[in-house]
């Protein structure tokens, strides 16, 4: 089917989240480790995976190192060349076309297959679950702190600290002469993360963008391919993405509803040590929806 404008909201404000919390939280760490045989493949490849996710991919953060390749036994293979399909940047993944040995993953030598890479201090998914199943029920799995994870971590594994980003709907109320309606979206973000400190900075960096707008990124342009690759190669830059200023998304509002640690502890089933709150956007945009 062909994407609809809700699509588009969707896909751009999650875009625009990212880079937002990425630039003005700062809120990613650079490393350097090995890439791991993950039992699983993606399209007949051969998957192997950091123990961290998510990359990040957004060339426009300033100091964030974006991996465009591997390090096989010492030598540079950017994404296209020996082997290399792509590097799922959303999963901490790469896509291969042929096995590497188990007993050549790693030697006395150094590393057989390495990566340096940005990694999100918070990651961004997508989601239409219910708030309490994320709160209460969902399976978190704490981001390691150093790089000593000897595995990839497998595909689907939801590794907090995160953000889940969900669409709660809305509704075209009309706006003008002419057919004008003003397109109303509701969008919740549920914040899970490790640190008081950690959950207070994301809160205070979305309430101040109240009031501003974002780009509405069309199809064509949404910069990931189907293996979680960039289109473009080894680049992508959320400043250069095209827009034009009608397109815009104006924030109008942004509600923040935090849960209280001693609360949270008193669930059976709530996830230990997880500092909790939800991030309420309310989104408008002026458009023609009957032409």
């Amino acid at each position: 089917m062909k994407a609809q404008f809700e699509n588009k909201i969707i896909s751009s404000f999650l875009l625009w989240f990212d880079h937002t919390l990425l630039k003005k939280g700062e809120a990613f760490t650079n490393f350097g480790s090995n890439l791991f045989d993950v039992p699983t493949s993606f399209y007949g490849y051969e998957t192997y995976g950091a123990p961290f996710k998510q990359f990040v991919a957004d060339s426009s953060i300033a100091g964030a190192n974006i991996i465009n390749g591997l390090h096989l036994t010492g030598t540079f293979v950017p994404v296209g060349e020996d082997g290399l399909i792509d590097i799922n940047y959303g999963e901490g993944q790469v896509y291969i076309d042929h096995v590497i040995p188990q007993n050549q993953s790693s030697n006395s030598n150094g590393t057989f297959i390495s990566g340096d890479y940005a990694v999100k201090d918070f990651n961004i998914y997508l989601t239409n679950k219910v708030e309490q199943d994320l709160l209460f029920e969902t399976k978190v799995e704490l981001r390691p702190k150093t790089s000593q994870t000897v595995t990839g971590l497998a595909p689907n594994t939801i590794a907090y600290p995160a953000v889940f980003i969900k669409n709660n709907g809305g509704e075209n109320e009309p706006f003008s002469f002419g057919g004008q309606d003003k397109t109303n979206n509701n969008i919740r973000a549920i914040v899970l993360a490790d640190s008081s400190f950690s959950l207070d900075a994301v809160c205070s960096i979305f309430k101040d963008t109240a009031r501003n707008s974002f780009k509405l990124v069309a199809e064509s342009d949404y910069p990931f391919n189907a293996f979680g690759g960039l289109k473009g190669g080894s680049s992508y830059n959320y400043n250069n993405l095209p827009s034009t200023s009608s397109e815009d998304v104006y924030i109008k509002e942004v509600d923040i509803v935090k849960f209280d640690v001693g609360y949270m502890s008193n669930m059976t089933n709530a996830n230990p040590d997880v500092f909790s709150a939800m991030i309420d956007f309310e989104l408008n945009s002026f458009r023609y929806p009957r032409l």
